[in-house]
């Protein structure tokens, strides 16, 4: 029976790449649908392939190898192509010096599977743990009469630069996500360990407690009493926003509501066009067609405002009309992207057009993201302090209070 690779949305929101069994094109379909998949890609293996290579397990688990070890194996592997080291030899010597073990495993794998005659773009496929469906695609193309060397470079590029936008947006990150845990850590500490201390003092001398005092002894003794119940219910409140957010209704609004906020919606929607922008201009310097571009494009997107708009120009563009119209019809891209790709289209420069739109993207949002941290910082640090002033003015007053009626 015919085994077919395939590339689908799953119902969960993610993307899936695997094989699988069936009589036809027509039956696969059938079958990944009533999974309920959206099928994105599918082809059918080489049948000379060896079967058992075909019948193996597909992809890798564990922990995701970082991004940037990727780009680096990518790039390590690109000079050893271009150096004439056999493409078996590379797998499997850059197997045995990757830290990231699942990025070994997968690297031992591919070399396994291409050494049996399977072609690097499906042993790419069968490890989406690892490699993107970019990094299928810019090996399939290879494959059909580029240079792999080139190909390989191309993609370590568009990886190393995707990690660097993610290293930055951490980077601004570490000093709120900090100070945060910091004021929660010195909350729960005052509110657990020392007010419940000066609770019983304010008993016993009948002190008149201001409603600040009161609401935190109350939430003092509901936290101090009651603790398991904050805890289940933390943590069935992180269960339900991650299963909501991981459903594909869910995702889709989190991600409208995550645009439209002030400052922080303009960051993300410059990150998420900036990658998905690079990702076309990769593939189409690489030679592959617009449609497939697209398609490729919306995988990569991580999100699902900008992933629906591309599919809807996709199926656009598959139906004849122009990439900048499809684009436009969108309503998602800015008309700086538009007026790029609408100019790329008449010169025949699209790739260099999206590379430009990429730079100008980047530098814009290293920019707001610096100017976003230096704002953030100042307020993190009077929120923490208007936070310990209020629980300490709780807890002085009452005493000042004990001291007045003492003189």
């Amino acid at each position: 029976m015919p085994i077919y690779s395939y590339t689908a949305v799953t119902a969960s929101g993610s993307v899936a790449e695997a094989t699988l069994e069936a009589a036809s094109e027509t039956e696969a379909r059938r079958l990944l649908q009533s999974r309920g998949h959206r099928v994105m890609r599918l082809r059918q293996l080489d049948s000379s392939a060896p079967r058992g290579v075909a019948d193996q397990a597909i992809g890798v688990k564990g922990k995701r190898p970082p991004a940037d070890e990727v780009a680096g194996v990518i790039r390590q592997l690109s000079i050893l192509v271009r150096a004439g080291v056999p493409l078996v030899e590379s797998l499997q010597g850059l197997s045995e010096q990757t830290r990231s073990r699942t990025l070994s495993e997968c690297l031992r794998r591919m070399a396994s599977d291409v050494s049996q005659g399977m072609a690097l773009s499906d042993s790419f496929s069968r490890h989406p743990i690892a490699f993107p469906l970019l990094a299928v695609e810019m090996a399939r193309v290879a494959e059909a009469g580029g240079d792999l060397a080139e190909s390989l470079e191309k993609l370590a590029d568009h990886l190393e630069s995707g990690a660097e936008i993610t290293r930055k947006v951490k980077s601004a990150m570490a000093y709120p996500i900090v100070v945060m845990a910091i004021s929660v850590v010195t909350v729960l500490v005052m509110v657990t360990f020392i007010l419940p201390r000066f609770v019983k003092l304010f008993d016993q001398m009948g002190a008149k407690l201001p409603w600040s005092t009161k609401m935190l002894m109350a939430v003092s003794g509901a936290m101090t009493g009651k603790w398991y119940l904050f805890v289940f219910g933390t943590a069935a409140l992180v269960y339900c926003i991650r299963r909501y957010s991981s459903s594909p209704a869910g995702k889709a609004k989190i991600d409208r509501f995550v645009l439209k906020l002030p400052v922080v919606g303009d960051i993300v929607r410059k990150i998420v066009l900036s990658r998905a922008v690079a990702t076309m201009a990769t593939l189409l310097a690489g030679g592959v067609p617009m449609v497939k571009t697209l398609e490729t494009s919306a995988a990569a997107a991580n999100n699902e405002v900008v992933k629906e708009a591309l599919l809807a120009a996709r199926r656009d563009v598959a139906e004849g009309s122009a990439t900048s119209q499809a684009l436009r019809a969108t309503g998602v891209f800015p008309p700086i992207v538009l007026q790029m790709v609408a100019s790329g289209e008449k010169t025949g420069e699209l790739p260099a057009m999206l590379e430009y739109v990429c730079l100008l993207y980047t530098r814009e949002t290293d920019a707001k993201i610096k100017s976003l941290t230096s704002v953030i910082e100042p307020v993190m640090i009077v929120m923490l302090g208007v936070i310990v002033g209020f629980i300490a003015m709780s807890v002085i007053v009452p005493i000042y209070s004990l001291v007045g009626g003492v003189k």
